[in-house]
């Protein structure tokens, strides 16, 4: 026979809200305008404890429900396709200046790509590994490509990880080819090398200390600010670190 207490919570179990149950009511809350910070974080932190077939049968309202949350900023947005284009004209144009024989083409063909080659390459290694996007959009001064979070909640943890590590890596390789494109101009060569070991420190800097804990910078958070932090988040999740 079973006790008054197993059944209460076998009953309690049975009532227990799913993860699909908690997404409709979190968009309904969004599209009533009455959504509070919390519920979405700590679904989130559910979903990515799922097995994986169980988080991608759940991708297409996790796409839907994160691109209403994320519009609530009000941050300016185009169609992915015109992002794509657009990274691809850029990155075009840099190639073909950067062995110009005038100086200032070269000076801004680096300067382009080291504000273009970093969200290229996360932008190419997240489709590869499946990741797809829903939008660009203008996040205060940068452009950004809005991930369809279904589908990156649906990769497993070491694709995930390897796509934010992907994108860590192309600014200090944009300010390294200035270093030997601007090799005729000494202390241009050499300012564009300091750039490189910055923007490498940078990035190892924030890696460790998302490692060691730190959520945020100021007002924003560290994850928002820079690739190797989510990566190192990932990679704690992963190794089931606190």
């Amino acid at each position: 026979m079973t006790t008054e207490r197993e059944n209460s919570e076998r009953k309690t179990t049975e009532q227990a809200p799913t993860e699909k149950d908690q997404l409709l009511t979190i968009e309904l809350a969004l599209d009533q305008n009455t959504y509070t910070k919390g519920p979405w974080q700590a679904l989130v932190r559910r979903v990515e404890r799922m097995p994986r077939l169980e988080r991608q049968l759940l991708q297409a309202d996790l796409d839907r429900v994160s691109n209403k949350l994320h519009r609530r900023n009000g941050f300016p947005q185009l169609p992915t396709a015109v992002g794509f284009v657009f990274e691809i004209a850029l990155l075009t144009l840099v190639m073909v200046f950067l062995n110009h024989p005038d100086l200032w083409p070269r000076i801004i063909a680096v300067g382009a790509l080291a504000l273009s080659l970093q969200p290229s390459m996360k932008v190419t290694a997240g489709l590869l590994l499946g990741v797809r996007y829903s939008y660009v959009y203008l996040w205060y001064f940068e452009p950004r490509f809005k991930l369809r979070y279904g589908t990156y909640l649906s990769l497993p943890a070491g694709r995930r990880i390897v796509f934010h590590l992907a994108g860590s890596i192309g600014t200090p390789l944009a300010l390294l080819t200035g270093f030997f494109v601007l090799a005729d101009q000494p202390i241009l060569a050499w300012l564009s090398l300091a750039g490189c070991i910055a923007a490498t420190a940078m990035q190892v800097g924030a890696f460790v200390a998302a490692w060691m804990g730190v959520q945020r910078v100021g007002p924003f958070l560290l994850t928002s600010l820079t690739t190797p932090a989510t990566a190192a988040k990932e990679l704690k999740a992963f190794l089931g670190r606190p």
